[in-house]
Order: structure tokens, then C-alpha cells, then sequence
């Protein structure tokens, strides 16, 4: 298992195990600038000395200093590069550039401190960036994460963190709910400022579980972070704060159902028709099968089944192996993979969404009998729920759809990958005539 980078008192040291590394997460308004910059600079110090971390480091502050100022994207790249490398040949540089910099001297700039009570002057954007800094994201999460953030601030203001009231911040949820979806094309180039204000029909707006979503993250930037972790506040906004949602769940489909959408996908590109089979018949999830390529799809000479290969995913394990229904393979599969390029589903891997829109054109309602919503997503919730009602063990159905393996108490600590043979037969027990 791999251990979680924890913060010494430096803001850019941090310990894992007994080495030090070095770590800056580069500011938004940077990565705005120049776009190609990762998320986070991260590097290992290969010291277990705190004096010998804090003196290397030591040496990258002008150029820090420098870095949360600046405004030339050329020189946003020198100064990434010159963070990166940790030799002794900076400090000239840096004293040869500064004088041709549009900018203060970097003396005249202060980093930010990592703890004070001093919550004067201290803004919601400003506390965003080091809330950025503290935490570690990956780059889909920080993606989404400034998203949420854009939409509180879009209600919120700018405004100084201790002034944050649990009024305004439910006024901001409240605005937040009144927002639409911003994948639906008729929103999608518009800006925040002006989605604030269109009148939104109800099929259009954000789920209320997103607006939750909302406050998760105020929660833990309030209260765990600038509360708890900096106590820079006395109570935070979020305490005592709900947001309450309707959990409308996706439901499962018929039989008659997935018969009817297979049927009807006969009018639909080709690429389309195989793509649903194989999520019919296999439970994958829709990135999952839009990633697959000419080489993730193998031959098992054991079992003498074909499977694929799900290499990516948002948890361990959600890489794994899938069995490939012998029904695929019985009507062309594997000859029309021939056909293809190295990606199998180049138009969904470049636009998810074209599935989903696509699929919704095939289903003749949007909810089932028990008011449950009927999707593109219904299709590996029928799968799993074919998979489960035909007896199958309920560890065998996780690892097909790539859940984690629970239910079995202690037990699940000592069960591991099961082998090909053994879960091919929850593949074959989902069928329809």
C-alpha cells in the first residue's frame, strides 16, 4: 500500500515514511496561463533529514515567489522547470531574471502561511488555492471539485471567510439547485453568469444529489479544513447545515425491454449495436467499454473463451477481466473488431455522451413501475441484477462489474482475484431469447 504524502510545518515538505519530498501544487490562475502545466509539482527529496529537506527546498522559494506572480507563459515554463530541478545552479538565475520581471521584487513577496488565526482580509479564493494545495486530488477529481467550487463562488462572492454565513451559503445551494446540466448542448458554451440567470426547465437542472455534493465539499473545506485543520474559524458555515435529496435510483429493465432497445438498435451506426451488446451482456461500465481497444480483446487458451480487459478505472478493482457472452462471438464480434482501428469505439471514447444520447432515443419511457430512472446506466444494473437473481455468488457478480469485494466480513481480506473459469459463469447466466 502505498502511504499518503503528510505535511511537515513547511507548506512544500512533506514525509513519506522516513524520506522527505518536495511538493507545490501549482495555482489555478497558472494553469489558466499555461495550460500543459500538471496539477502538482512532486519530488522526492531522497533524504530522511528534515534540515537537509528544509535547505533544498529553501532555495526553490524566490522561484515560488515568482511563480504565484507571474503573468508571461514562457517564463511560467522556465520557472516549472527550474522548481523541478533540484541542483545548485538557480540562484543566479533568479537574480538575473528578476530585474527584467514586470513584477515586485520577490523579497517584497510572502508566501502563505500554512497556520494563523488571523483570518483578516483572508477571501474565499484566496482559502480555495491553499485548500487546493492541502488537499490531493487527482486530476478528474480537481476537475470537478473546481467546478463545484465556480458555481459556490458565482453565489458567494469573493467574500472574506469569516462572513460566510449558514444563510448565505443555503442562498447559494438554493441558487445552485436552479442551475442546469452544463453537458446538455444548449448550455454548454454558455458562462455561469448567464445560466444565473435563464429560466431553467425542471428536466434540465442539476440533480438534487449534486447540489449535495455542494455542501460535502464545504463541509470539508469550512469545517475539516480552515476550521479544524487551520482553526482560522471559530464556527464554521456548514455546521448544522442539510441539504436533503430524493435518492432516485437507476432502475433495472425488462427482459422485453433489452430485447426491444437490441432490436432497435439494428438502425443505429454499427459501432453502436456492439457496443451495447457487449454492455448488455457484460455489465461494463460505459467509460470502460468506450476505452477498449483491438488489443484489450484476448484469447484464454484454458477455458477457450474470449475475454477483454478493463485496465482503467476509479478503484483497484475496477481493472480487471471480463468473459466475452459466447452470443457476441456466435453473431460476428470478433470479425468486426478486425475491422476496426486500435480503438473499438473511437466515437464514444471521444464523446461519452453520444452513447447515452443514442441509447435514450431507443427507450419509449424514462422510468419504470417503481418510479426508478431508466438510462444508458439501467443497462449494468439489469446485469447485475439478472447475475444475482439466477444464484450466482455475490463476490463472483462484484468482481465482474468491478466492485470491491464485500459482505463476507474477515473473510474478504483473504479472497482474492478468482480465476477466468471461475466467472464465466456469471457472464453466461445473463441471456435473453
Amino acid at each position: 500500500m502505498v502511504q499518503e504524502l503528510v505535511q511537515t510545518g513547511n507548506p512544500y515538505v512533506y514525509l513519506r515514511r522516513k524520506t522527505y519530498y518536495f511538493r507545490i501544487v501549482i495555482p489555478p490562475h497558472i494553469r489558466e496561463l499555461c495550460p500543459s502545466l500538471p496539477l502538482e509539482i512532486k519530488r522526492s527529496l531522497r533524504t530522511d533529514s528534515l534540515s537537509d529537506a528544509l535547505a533544498m527546498v529553501g532555495e526553490k522559494l524566490p522561484l515560488i515567489r515568482l511563480l504565484h506572480n507571474c503573468s508571461s507563459a514562457d517564463l511560467v515554463l522556465n520557472l516549472y522547470q527550474k522548481i523541478s530541478d533540484f541542483s545548485n545552479e538557480v540562484v543566479g538565475w533568479v537574480q538575473s531574471k528578476i530585474s527584467s520581471l514586470n513584477i515586485r521584487r520577490a523579497e517584497e513577496f510572502t508566501l502563505p502561511k500554512v497556520r494563523t488565526r488571523n483570518t483578516k482580509g483572508l477571501k474565499l479564493d484566496k482559502a480555495w488555492i491553499n485548500f487546493i494545495k492541502w488537499k490531493s486530488w487527482t486530476d478528474k477529481q480537481g476537475k470537478a471539485n473546481q467546478r463545484m467550487f465556480d458555481n459556490l463562488r458565482l453565489f458567494l462572492g469573493n467574500a472574506r471567510i469569516d462572513k460566510i454565513t449558514k444563510r448565505q451559503l443555503k442562498s447559494a445551494l438554493e441558487g445552485i439547485s436552479g442551475l442546469p446540466q452544463r453537458n446538455k448542448k444548449n448550455y454548454k458554451q454558455l458562462p455561469l453568469e448567464k445560466l444565473k440567470e435563464l429560466a431553467i426547465p425542471n428536466e434540465d437542472l442539476v440533480s438534487s444529489k449534486y447540489v449535495k455534493d455542494h455542501l460535502k465539499l464545504c463541509q470539508s473545506f469550512f469545517s475539516r479544513y480552515l476550521k479544524g485543520e487551520l482553526d482560522l474559524l471559530a464556527e464554521s458555515p456548514t455546521d448544522g447545515v442539510k441539504w436533503e435529496y430524493e435518492n432516485n435510483r437507476y432502475g433495472s429493465l425488462s427482459d422485453g425491454e433489452v430485447n426491444q432497445v437490441l432490436s432497435d438498435s439494428k438502425s443505429k451506426p454499427k459501432w453502436f449495436q456492439w457496443f451495447l451488446l457487449l454492455s448488455v451482456y457484460s455489465g461494463a461500465r460505459r467509460s470502460e467499454i468506450a476505452g477498449l481497444t483491438k488489443s484489450d480483446i484476448k484469447y484464454c487458451n484454458d477455458t477457450k473463451r474470449y475475454y477483454f480487459v478493463v485496465r482503467k478505472g476509479k478503484t483497484k478493482a475496477a481493472r480487471r477481466i471480463v468473459p466475452i457472452n459466447n452470443k457476441l462471438i456466435d453473431t460476428g464480434f470478433l470479425q468486426w473488431v478486425e475491422m476496426c482501428g486500435e480503438q473499438l469505439f473511437d466515437a464514444a471514447h471521444r464523446n461519452l455522451n453520444r452513447v447515452t444520447d443514442l441509447f435514450g432515443t431507443l427507450l419509449t419511457r424514462k422510468e419504470n413501475d417503481y418510479g426508478e430512472r431508466l438510462v444508458l446506466h439501467s443497462v449494468r444494473h439489469t446485469f447485475i441484477t439478472k447475475a444475482r437473481a439466477a444464484g450466482i455468488s455475490n463476490v463472483l457478480v462484484q468482481q465482474i462489474v468491478g466492485h470491491e469485494k464485500k459482505g463476507a466480513g474477515q473473510t474478504d481480506r483473504y479472497t482474492h482475484t478468482f480465476q477466468l473459469k471461475d466467472i464465466l459463469k456469471v457472464v453466461d447466466s445473463v441471456c435473453y431469447e
